[in-house]
């Protein structure tokens, strides 16, 4: 690395206009980052999808972690730009194995989840650093762009966030319907609705690897800015390039005329001295900038010598007051838990006490009640013209095995409604879903007057997942 090199405008910035000198430098090698970005991290993608076919869940996390691996083929590409390499496509890929397996534990375990990460990431990629030197280094340099570097994390957060909702908003519409889940039927009984939802998550991790290809090179950026602009601000390197250049203009025969001046009149070397450096720090290279700050200071009140004095007895009575005052919140903590045990002790008996109810909404759901194969009676039901006596069958049925053989608690007053979300909550899935599928078509029914088919009849029956194939018990 050179100074001399740089394409860039070396000087002191403010925290913001650095982050925007990264992003600028983004924008002017986009394609070439993009194109690195698909080459390095869509393989990777592709991998943990055909491993985790039906855990989109899983598979979205495991992207989520391998992040600070992402970031670093664009920031070694950002790197070589700023000094004045450009790395070729194919240059870069063979540095990409070395690049994720540097420091790769480091990374993914203590240091994930650092809200500095794109700012120390190039001081613990780029200087060739090592354990307790990482540390130090990166330590160092967060006394003067640590704040800004968390600030530009949670922006970038917010970016992301933000672009994933519009790309969800935006695509949401263009989803066939059988991606789409039964949205009532998933808030009312989440557990009984037996739908495959996986290509649906799908489509939402989809979008946030699209949100995060479009974030994550600039947040690197933004990261990279504030670096360069903080070794700037520190170790001056304004100054020594400017330095540099200065040294580069004065040729030998200069130097020799100075020196040959030097031996004779040394005032007039000093005056020519002066003025040349008059003339260097006159150049924009040393333009100094300022920001002005207000900051109220009170006035400063003497109040002369504090008073001398042996104050240990107080502060024995104080220690005595303190710890009283402790002891008994702890004792009255105690009696108030002691008086009120039955609030906080765990029920376990309401489910051993639990009674089945004989009567739920004015329907006998006795094993009395019901008929011995009460299959076979719907089904005769239903031959008769009676679907409704045909359907409460099957839900009285329904109703007598659950309470009496899976303990659920319904009681006499509750509603369809009702039943649906304590069967959901305590029953079996297979279970859970005929009974919310009966549900719908008794509901249907009994109160909409609205026609039940002979096959939803017959699918019913088939599905009758309780004990003997027609016993309610």
């Amino acid at each position: 690395m050179r100074l001399e090199d740089v394409t860039i405008a070396l000087r002191p910035r403010l925290p913001w206009e650095a982050v925007d000198l990264g992003c600028a430098m983004v924008r002017r090698d986009l394609g070439r980052v993009l194109a690195l970005w698909c080459a390095t991290v869509f393989p990777v993608w592709a991998l943990i999808i055909v491993l985790l076919p039906n855990d989109p869940t899983w598979a979205s996390l495991i992207m989520w972690w391998l992040k600070p691996l992402y970031d670093r083929v664009p920031l070694y590409h950002l790197s070589r730009r700023a000094f004045g390499v450009e790395p070729k496509f194919g240059e870069t890929l063979k540095q990409w194995p070395k690049l994720w397996f540097t420091n790769f534990l480091p990374a993914l375990l203590w240091r994930r989840l650092s809200f500095i990460r794109s700012f120390a990431m190039p001081a613990q990629m780029l200087e060739g650093l090592r354990g307790s030197a990482v540390r130090k280094r990166v330590k160092t340099l967060a006394v003067d762009g640590g704040g800004s570097g968390m600030m530009v994390t949670y922006a970038f957060l917010k970016l992301e966030i933000v672009l994933l909702i519009g790309l969800l908003f935006t695509t949401y519409g263009f989803l066939p319907e059988s991606w789409e889940p039964d949205w009532s039927a998933l808030f009312e009984a989440p557990d009984a609705v037996g739908l495959d939802r996986t290509p649906f998550v799908w489509w939402y991790v989809s979008c946030y690897m699209l949100a995060m290809t479009v974030v994550e090179p600039f947040y690197v950026g933004a990261g990279f800015g504030l670096y360069l602009n903080c070794r700037t601000r520190i170790e001056g390197w304004d100054v020594e390039l400017a330095f540099r250049k200065l040294a580069a203009r004065l040729t030998t025969p200069v130097m020799a005329l100075l020196a040959f001046g030097f031996l004779f009149t040394s005032t007039v070397m000093a005056e020519d001295v002066s003025k040349v450096t008059e003339e260097v720090l006159k150049s924009p290279d040393f333009e100094v900038h300022k920001v002005k700050t207000w900051e109220f200071v009170p006035d400063k009140i003497d109040l002369g010598e504090a008073p001398k004095g042996d104050f240990s007895a107080i502060a024995a009575i104080g220690q005595i007051l303190f710890w009283s005052v402790i002891i008994a919140a702890v004792v009255a903590l105690i009696v108030y838990l002691v008086k009120n045990l039955q609030v906080f002790a765990f029920r376990a008996k309401d489910e051993v006490q639990f009674e089945a109810p004989k009567v739920v909404m004015g329907m006998q759901i006795t094993r009395e009640s019901l008929p011995d194969d009460i299959l076979a009676a719907a089904m005769a039901a239903w031959d008769a013209g009676n679907a409704r006596e045909a359907l409460s069958l099957l839900y009285r049925g329904s109703l007598s095995w659950l309470v009496t053989q899976r303990r659920v608690p319904i009681r006499d007053s509750d509603t369809e409604e009702d039943c649906l979300s304590h069967v959901a909550r305590h029953a079996q899935q297979p279970e859970a879903a005929f009974f919310h599928q009966l549900t719908g078509a008794w509901i249907q029914t009994a109160y909409a007057t609205l026609p039940v088919t002979r096959d939803e009849v017959m699918h019913l029956c088939a599905r009758w997942p309780f004990a003997g194939k027609g016993g309610a018990a």
